[in-house]
């Protein structure tokens, strides 16, 4: 069975292929032409394809003869304008989806995020959840890519995976950041860290997602994926302090001055275009005090997490102390 992984370069898809690779699996990496595909070379059974999701004309080969598409690719970022979201996480879904119902590919495993929910309040999150108001332009384009998903699931057999912050080794978006900060003891929480944070270990997520393409009766579901524990902001984060050996952090920033704060680093980011160091989506995930129910991957999928907190940030600590000593 051919399968294709859009935005193989990512650090979602690029672990997605990797773990394919050692399964056996025949895979074709799409990747542009200016990414870093250093991991991908010499892989077994994995293909190389140079294309763009934002081009539709690349993608009709890139399908060509699979039976799976896996869309892992996206802008992901904190802070941005919604139009640059927009064109790669709406538009960019929009041409992998027509490339595929034209292909008639078996299986679409769109990735999408915990955060196009509405996550105000105390309440449980399920997968029927209502979608969200949002301040972030990441989040609003997964929401809207989501619902065009969700519109041709007559058409295509789709799954959707809905991960929170997804963490783990050679992680420079979340692991690498946080870990940067801690380093210059920059690393703060807010009300003294007591939301819950939802984390997801990469290995735990790459699980949900092939299982989500085997599992009989998995097409047209919607799947919210996390690592099955409910952890403070506190906790989590001072792992990364630990990491790089500063201890507990001591720094929280009650909500009213953490608001001010972020609205005054938005006005700022816009001015220079440079991006905060508090920005809105990070105010509102420090926060969150609900709850993340995952029965239902346990049930449908057969989903079961199998790396720990305590172990996933064993790793990162491994890595980063790798890369640290390399300098």
């Amino acid at each position: 069975m051919q399968s294709l992984v859009t935005g193989a370069s990512g650090y979602i898809g690029c672990n997605l292929v990797l773990k394919m690779s050692e399964k056996g699996m025949k895979t074709r990496a799409l990747v542009r032409k200016t990414s870093n595909i250093q991991r991908l070379l010499g892989l077994k059974n994995v293909e190389i394809c140079y294309g763009d999701i934002t081009d539709f004309s690349s993608l009709e080969q890139a399908v060509k003869g699979c039976q799976v598409v896996f869309h892992t690719a996206a802008l992901i970022n904190d802070w941005g304008y919604y139009q640059k979201f927009y064109k790669v996480n709406y538009l960019g879904t929009w041409n992998i989806l027509q490339a595929s119902i034209k292909e008639k590919v078996k299986r679409f495993i769109h990735i999408s995020s915990i955060g196009a929910l509405n996550l105000k309040g105390r309440g449980i999150i399920r997968e029927d959840h209502p979608y969200g108001h949002f301040t972030s332009s990441y989040f609003r384009s997964k929401a809207e890519a989501e619902k065009l998903v969700r519109k041709y699931s007559d058409v295509i057999p789709a799954v959707i995976i809905r991960p929170p912050a997804v963490y783990g080794p050679e992680d420079f978006l979340l692991s690498g950041k946080a870990s940067n900060l801690a380093r210059k003891k920059l690393l703060f929480v807010i009300e003294r860290g007591k939301g819950i944070f939802p984390h997801l270990y990469i290995d735990n997520l790459i699980q949900a997602i092939l299982l989500a393409a085997q599992k009989e009766g998995a097409g047209g579901e919607i799947f919210n994926i996390t690592d099955g524990v409910d952890t403070s902001a506190l906790e989590f984060f001072n792992h990364f302090n630990h990491t790089v050996g500063k201890g507990d952090i001591n720094l929280s920033l009650p909500y009213p001055l953490a608001w001010i704060l972020a609205f005054l680093l938005d006005i700022y980011s816009k001015l220079t275009g440079r991006p905060p160091l508090l920005s809105w989506t990070a105010l509102e995930f420090l926060t969150l005090k609900c709850r993340f129910d995952i029965s239902k991957a346990r049930e449908k999928l057969g989903y079961r997490p199998t790396i720990s907190l305590k172990e996933g940030m064993k790793r990162v600590k491994l890595w980063w102390d790798s890369i640290n000593l390399s300098e």
